[in-house]
């Protein structure tokens, strides 16, 4: 049975990239409805958080209400989402793996955590491809009314099941984690949605 629910990050106006990310393309694809088409394999509630329309049938839109940024998409999705974990993915992050997904709620139910994320080889935390728990709401609306925005500041103050480096890496290479920022980060994302069988979810 597919339960849970699930958040796109669609707000970001592309500036370094030149256009709006969410008219994303890859091999001809547009990038956030293959996400939501993929997701809905795993997730019974699928939102996205943009402050402009979607042009994409049945999708939730959450518009930011308290504050700005993905922090405050997150909030927003925390405060709507049926599920008591939601799982946030940005929406130029088009190389998810299920099985990393599977991974992560299979952690997240046997353990109460408020978030579930991954850390990288430098230390830094991957915000993103998470699972956030409710608990997260009022930590989270606590730092957009003193106007911090920054995700890893507030996730030192959380209870965290972080996933090492080279556990994540065991999944799809780590490219789950590879986002398009600028022209040369499409052009690799490109070749490398070329050389995969599938497109990009194993």
């Amino acid at each position: 049975m597919v339960t849970g629910s699930a958040l796109i990050l669609a707000g970001g106006r592309g500036s370094r990239l030149g256009y709006d990310k969410k008219k994303l393309e890859l091999e001809g694809e547009p990038v956030l409805a293959g996400l939501i088409t993929k997701l809905g394999a795993l997730f019974s509630e699928i939102l996205v958080s943009s402050n402009e329309p979607v042009d994409h049938a049945g999708i939730v839109v959450l518009k930011d209400q308290v504050g700005k940024g993905p922090l405050a998409g997150i909030y927003q999705g925390l405060k709507v989402c049926r599920s008591e974990y939601l799982y946030v993915l940005a929406c130029d992050m088009p190389f998810i793996s299920l099985a990393y997904i599977r991974y992560m709620q299979d952690l997240i139910q046997s353990k109460l955590v408020d978030a579930c994320v991954a850390r990288r080889g430098d230390g830094l935390y991957e915000p993103f491809n998470s699972f956030f728990n409710k608990s997260c709401s009022a930590p989270i609306y606590e730092a957009l009314v003193r106007h911090e925005y920054k995700i890893s500041p507030l996730l030192d103050r959380l209870n965290l099941q972080v996933i090492d480096a080279a556990n994540a890496q065991r999944f799809n290479q780590g490219d789950m984690f590879f986002n398009i920022n600028y022209q040369a980060d499409l052009e690799l994302a490109q070749r490398k949605a070329h050389g995969r069988a599938d497109g990009s979810c194993s």
